[in-house]
């Protein structure tokens, strides 16, 4: 089903104004949650566990902000690249900047791996931006900054498609969606003389411009790289656009093929998104962190950098080495004979972003549902120093009643999540066209593999939630 058939669909992504409008609105909101937190600090790290939630912008960018970007991409697609303010931003900044060829490097997406890695590793587990309200405010304006910077620089939409750190995991959920953007009849493109969605002299274009980010319509795959702009909507002279409806997970049983950085983005997430859930229940937390507990100790480190140890081991040597050793076991089980290593980590990487997709969905809506107690506080105290001081000091007791009749529905929400991951899983499983390379001893260990790191979440879900 084509949803641009709808008229009101088609006259909102058709409209001249449109994303302009909502992405200044967007930037607006952006420039007040930056003002929230400038200022706002502190050097008590178990008064920042309060503050971080007291504080209004904190509190928007973390805990509803950040989770619903998650949630829309795996449901509608890359709809926030849609109106975000730093496509905007980089465009503008592209038309008066000095427009150099991008370069291979940044066209391999190890840039967007390397800084969303960075954020994870140093700006939230050792510099604490998701707890400081003044270092999410310079996070925000780095970000920001960054962009502005690339664009001056290079050509297209350089930032948005080759360096935004967030860049893979949209695009990644996005595959999971039962959305797609494309032509509606490749025969017209393929007649059409002039190209307009295309052709580099329309690229300056701020209504109808054609496609920064090297997309032809026609020729679109999957959900990976499209920014949902709708520019080309507005620059085709025959309306050959469309947005239409498919069956949920569509793109993994195309033969799909993962760039390494995208392996090495998912390699990241996967140790991330076992923390954090594992983290929400003590036990699970304990068990997870016992070993980069221990090497902190070990090594006598203390402080900020102890975050920065936990983090590398769990987000980076635990994913590796769960890698690593899947991908060995089925070289033996494939023999001389079987796909290459690479092939191997590859396949195994695109069965788990059913179950990490899913794990990021459980993650948002245990966070949202938990941040509901602040609400009535952060409007009269949008600072939240004061609010937090008064928690700290037991002057002021949070209504957990809220969270606590939502927490039955969001355990029965995360079984079935959980569930839709499984099936989703075992269904790429039989016909991705990856894993039918393999053969049966391969497919028999991947299989397992993949079945046991759903197993982390179900596990752990049952028995927290259930038990």
């Amino acid at each position: 089903m084509n949803l641009l058939n709808v008229r009101r669909i088609r006259r909102l992504l058709g409209s001249s104004w449109f994303p302009i409008v909502p992405q200044l609105v967007m930037l607006a909101i952006l420039g007040l949650l930056v003002a929230g937190g400038i200022g706002v600090t502190t050097d008590d790290a178990d008064f920042a566990k309060w503050l971080r939630n007291t504080n209004l912008s904190n509190l928007v960018v973390w805990s509803y902000w950040w989770p619903s970007i998650i949630i829309a991409a795996i449901l509608l697609g890359r709809v926030w690249c849609m109106v975000c303010p730093i496509e905007l931003v980089s465009y503008l900044m592209t038309r008066i900047g000095l427009r150099r060829k991008v370069p291979d490097f940044l066209k391999t997406g190890w840039a967007m791996t390397i800084f969303y890695t960075l954020i994870l590793t140093v700006g939230v587990h050792t510099l604490a931006i998701h707890r400081i309200p003044q270092r999410m405010a310079t996070h925000l304006l780095m970000l920001l900054g960054t962009a502005v910077l690339v664009s001056l620089i290079y050509a297209k939409r350089a930032f948005c498609s080759h360096v935004c750190p967030v860049g893979h995991l949209l695009g990644l959920y996005a595959l999971i969606s039962p959305f797609e953007w494309g032509a509606d009849d490749p025969s017209v493109c393929k007649s059409c003389r002039t190209k307009d969605c295309f052709v580099k002299k329309n690229h300056d274009r701020i209504v109808g411009r054609s496609c920064t980010s090297n997309l032809y319509p026609a020729t679109i795959k999957d959900n990976r790289d499209c920014l949902l702009c709708t520019q080309c909507l507005k620059a085709c002279p025959y309306d050959n656009l469309r947005l239409s409806t498919r069956r949920p997970f569509a793109d993994f049983f195309r033969d799909i093929k993962l760039k390494a950085a995208q392996v090495g983005f998912i390699l990241l997430v996967s140790g991330f998104v076992v923390y954090e859930v594992l983290s929400e229940w003590p036990v699970s937390k304990a068990i997870l962190k016992w070993v980069p507990d221990h090497l902190v100790a070990a090594l006598g480190i203390t402080g900020s950098m102890t975050g920065f140890v936990s983090a590398i081991v769990m987000f980076i040597v635990f994913p590796a080495v769960l890698f690593l050793v899947v991908a060995a076991l089925v070289k033996m089980a494939s023999g001389k004979e079987g796909a290459s290593f690479g092939t191997i980590v590859k396949t195994f990487a695109l069965l788990l972003l059913p179950t990490m997709a899913g794990a990021h969905i459980i993650k948002s809506l245990l966070k949202m549902a938990s941040r509901i107690p602040y609400w009535p506080h952060v409007f009269s105290d949008p600072k939240g120093v004061a609010t937090a001081q008064k928690i700290v000091d037991e002057t002021l007791v949070l209504d957990m009643s809220a969270p606590d009749a939502l927490y039955p529905a969001i355990s029965f929400a995360a079984a079935a999540v959980l569930l839709t991951a499984l099936v989703a899983t075992l269904l790429i499983f039989r016909r991705s066209a990856a894993v039918q390379k393999l053969n049966s001893g391969g497919r028999a260990v991947l299989l397992l593999s993949s079945l046991a790191y759903w197993g982390i979440f179900g596990f752990m879900i049952l028995r927290w939630r259930f038990c």
